[in-house]
């Protein structure tokens, strides 16, 4: 199963590159694995290695694409296979997108986040139901809402410098799929967050990419911490 998981993963991370180039772009209509280049917006087709429009070649699919696969595997470990893994692979595309996005043009996208959350929080409440773990989705719940609660409290702290509005509408999602696991999950979920952030922004600052007044997207941050969290809640050490 968990390599089927990381096989679908994978899948997903492709959909999720091409719908978050779409997403960006206003009006264009979300359509998966096209191969949309990220460069000029031409349909680029998966067959091809460079962009026919602008010459661009692949640069982060393969690697969003591994990614997403590894992340997979965890999950698919986590949850095991029952009917929670599809909500939970729904989860990992729709973050996965809303990462690139962030990467992309540092903002989290609204008509992403938004319809994607209410989506994946139905399919989540329907597989608790099939699996027997409604009081798992009531923390679920509660874990929405404290680490939604947390964001906006830092969000209104530093008035928006460094974590926009759109990395507080992300706090929903991830502390529903963190804490459906366990409150430990939610848990390590802000301290991975807190650590990769750091870790990011010292190194770009290091390498002379960014500046100690730059504000580095922090939702990747955000993602990145979730998914570990989850992951790692399914190892015989957590």
């Amino acid at each position: 199963m968990t390599a089927v998981a990381a096989a679908a993963g994978a899948v997903l991370g492709l959909a999720a590159h091409d719908v978050a180039i779409q997403a960006l772009i206003d009006g264009r209509p979300l359509r998966p694995l096209v191969g949309v280049c990220p460069g000029c917006g031409r349909e680029r087709g998966w067959r091809r290695v460079r962009c026919p429009g602008c010459g661009r070649g692949l640069r982060r699919e393969p690697g969003v694409a591994l990614l997403s696969a590894a992340a997979a595997a965890g999950f698919a470990n986590t949850v095991g296979a029952s009917w929670l893994l599809v909500p939970y692979l729904c989860f990992l595309a729709l973050s996965a997108a809303l990462l690139v996005a962030d990467l992309e043009a540092r903002r989290i996208v609204d008509r992403l986040n938004a319809r994607g959350t209410l989506c994946a929080a139905a399919l989540l409440a329907a597989a608790a139901l099939a699996s027997g773990e409604q009081a798992a989705f009531w923390r679920a719940g509660g874990g929405a809402v404290a680490y939604f609660a947390v964001a906006a409290a830092v969000w209104a702290a530093v008035r928006g410098r460094g974590f926009g509005a759109g990395d507080v509408k992300l706090t929903a999602q991830l502390g529903l799929f963190t804490a459906f696991v366990s409150w430990q999950a939610l848990a390590w979920a802000l301290l991975a967050t807190a650590l990769i952030g750091g870790v990011v922004a010292v190194a770009l600052i290091a390498a002379g990419v960014a500046k100690m007044s730059d504000e580095v997207p922090y939702g990747p941050s955000m993602i990145l911490g979730a998914w570990l969290a989850i992951s790692f809640a399914g190892l015989p050490i957590a």
